[in-house]
């Protein structure tokens, strides 16, 4: 059975649309305190991407063409940067996504107690 993209969509929704607010926000060259709007949304709407963040993995190892193609659509769709540069920029979010991932679980075994069963 597939296991979908649901989760791993909702993830592409956050970082695209925080990517589209720093977009926004480096049009003129800086960030400043002014900018802090076009960084709230996606800031404020993370939860839910991260509620099923544990998922994403598996379903990237379960991913086939047909996947793959519709999540680089969506996010083609969604993403405000100029289409010859974003699939390199989607596929370097999702190795970040990765090596992030990978970091908190380390931490995790790291700091917290396994528990008994």
């Amino acid at each position: 059975m597939k296991l979908g993209t649901k989760e791993t969509k909702e993830m592409l929704l956050f970082l695209l649309g925080l990517g589209n607010a720093l977009g926004r926000s480096l049009e003129d060259g800086k960030i400043t305190i002014g900018d802090l709007t076009n960084l709230a949304s996606p800031i404020l709407d993370s939860a839910e991407a991260f509620a099923g963040s544990n998922e994403i993995p598996a379903e990237l190892a379960d991913l086939d063409f047909e996947e793959r193609e519709d999540l680089l659509k969506y996010a083609k769709e969604t993403f405000s940067v100029p289409q010859a540069c974003c699939e390199d920029i989607i596929e370097s979010a999702f190795d970040v996504f990765a090596e992030v991932y990978a970091l908190v679980q380390k931490i995790k075994a790291a700091c917290v107690p396994p528990v008994a069963k």
